[in-house]
């Protein structure tokens, strides 16, 4: 699962935006970007545990960043 295949977990981008409290366009280059800051992690959990969006966790989203520096290297 990749920090995209996490954003787009939730039914719209704007719901993603406003459980991070962030702006659309910051959402969107996150998406864009495939990659949600770790200052954010805490807002992403919390807002898909209240969604009850299933698989968004600490370690989902650490495991997607570990992953993505993995393949630039």
């Amino acid at each position: 699962m990749t920090h995209t295949d996490i954003i787009n977990s939730w039914p719209t981008l704007t719901d993603f935006a406003n459980d991070l409290g962030v702006a659309y366009g910051t959402a969107k280059a996150m998406r864009r970007r495939d990659s949600i800051p770790s200052e954010h992690w805490l807002a992403a959990v919390a807002g898909a545990r209240t969604r009850e969006i299933e698989g968004v966790t600490l370690e989902a989203l650490a495991h997607a960043a570990a992953s993505k520096l993995e393949t630039s290297v």
